[in-house]
């Protein structure tokens, strides 16, 4: 009998067990998006405003391509909205500049929209270390904030 024979066959098993297992996995795949909320209110800002504004902000992740698609709510802000974005990294309290603009299409509620992301803030994002802050007329710093918690798969 030829060895080389059952080693081809051993081999070729093996990439197919390869293979299914990248697609079952989604590590391999990419077939799972990964959600993040943040609940937006006062709480967070460094200096508190002690608004009774609130809001939400929905952001899936696609893992392949790195696109970033959001949905941000917000009510009874003090003032009209003047801006609205995604900051970091920063941790809790602490202040950084905008990495991304999600009211440039306007600032009524909801705000909608998507960027692709570089790798860099693909990792303040895992890290949780980008937040979302509303400003408006009366609080220029920012009246709502919340930071962006990385959420369970479904």
């Amino acid at each position: 009998m030829n060895i080389c024979r059952p080693l081809k066959l051993l081999t070729w098993v093996y990439a197919v067990l390869i293979a299914a297992l990248a697609v079952a996995n989604p590590v391999f795949a990419g077939a799972n998006d990964i959600r993040f909320i943040a609940e937006l209110s006062d709480n967070e800002q460094s200096s508190p405003t002690y608004s009774p504004a609130k809001g939400l902000a929905e952001v899936v992740l696609e893992r392949e391509t790195l696109k970033l698609t959001w949905t941000v709510t917000y009510k009874d802000l003090s003032s009209p909205p003047t801006e609205a974005g995604f900051y970091g990294p920063e941790n809790v309290g602490a202040t950084s500049g905008m990495l991304i603009n999600i009211g440039e299409d306007g600032m009524n509620s909801p705000m909608k929209g998507s960027a692709i992301i570089s790798d860099g803030e693909l990792q303040y994002l895992i890290n949780e270390r980008i937040y979302v802050n509303i400003k408006s007329k009366k609080w220029p710093d920012g009246e709502i904030r919340g930071q962006l918690q990385r959420q369970p798969p479904h």
